[in-house]
């Protein structure tokens, strides 16, 4: 299976589970719940919710399909886990076909108010934020799996994506929730993240990261005032050891 067809299908499950998921999250620092949709699930249940969801639309198309798998190499800390490792061309294989770093990315919370950080969660170069580039890097380094990739999902917030949930939602909390994206929106302009797309596709692109296109597949996702129109995104990730003719001592 190629890229394209794994986040295609991240994008299905992620609208099948917005529709149909019991699941709610939670404020880490307050306790509260959050309202119901796809939205507000964390990366790890969101992750969870995506592969059920995944074998519930294509039962068996996947032989292997695996969360949270610890690297086998100590060069990576023990707490580091590939998010998502997966095989649809036949099991039994010495290596499984693909190893996923996944990043969800959020430029509004679950009550509408600004997110500080996606913008390094994608772009920034350092350890500590674990970002997508980093994620790049070590599977580059220390990836498991006979091909892997990065993927990532985030929601677009405009004067028409606004108005069509103000037409959906229409409870005083939503509304609240919707308010308080306008405001943002107003005063920065569109959150859009096709910008964010662009500079990594440069930035991995430059660093000779990259094996193929861009891989991205959009989705609806409307159950949550502050969900609405989102994207599914991501590139395989260039394992220069692999290829013909490679040399260590130019790893380029």
């Amino acid at each position: 299976m190629e890229l394209q067809q794994i986040v295609e299908r991240y994008a299905e499950a992620i609208q099948h589970v917005d529709a149909t998921t019991q699941a709610v999250g939670q404020n880490r620092r307050t306790g509260s719940a959050y309202l119901p949709g796809f939205k507000t699930l964390d990366e790890e249940p969101a992750m969870r919710a995506i592969d059920d969801a995944w074998e519930h639309l294509h039962p068996g198309e996947r032989r292997v399909h695996r969360l949270s798998v610890k690297y086998p190499t100590t060069a990576v800390p023990a707490t580091t886990k590939l998010d998502h490792v997966l095989t649809t061309d036949g099991a039994g294989k010495a290596e499984e076909e693909w190893g996923i770093e996944v990043k969800r990315l959020q430029f509004v919370g679950d009550n509408g108010g600004n997110g500080d950080h996606e913008t390094q969660k994608v772009l920034s170069p350092y350890l500590k934020d674990r970002g997508l580039l980093h994620d790049a890097l070590r599977l580059r380094e220390y990836g498991f799996t006979r091909r892997v990739a990065v993927v990532a999902w985030s929601f677009d917030y405009d004067a028409t994506t606004l108005a069509h949930a103000r037409y959906l939602h229409t409870a005083p909390d939503a509304v609240a929730r919707i308010d308080r994206i306008q405001r943002l929106v107003d005063r920065n302009g569109p959150l859009h993240t096709r910008p964010l797309i662009e500079f990594a596709d440069a930035i991995l692109g430059l660093r000779s990261f990259l094996k193929g296109p861009r891989a991205q597949a959009g989705f609806d996702a409307w159950r949550h005032p502050a969900g609405g129109k989102g994207v599914v995104f991501g590139w395989e990730i260039r394992r220069p050891d692999r290829e013909p003719g490679y040399d260590p001592r130019h790893p380029w």
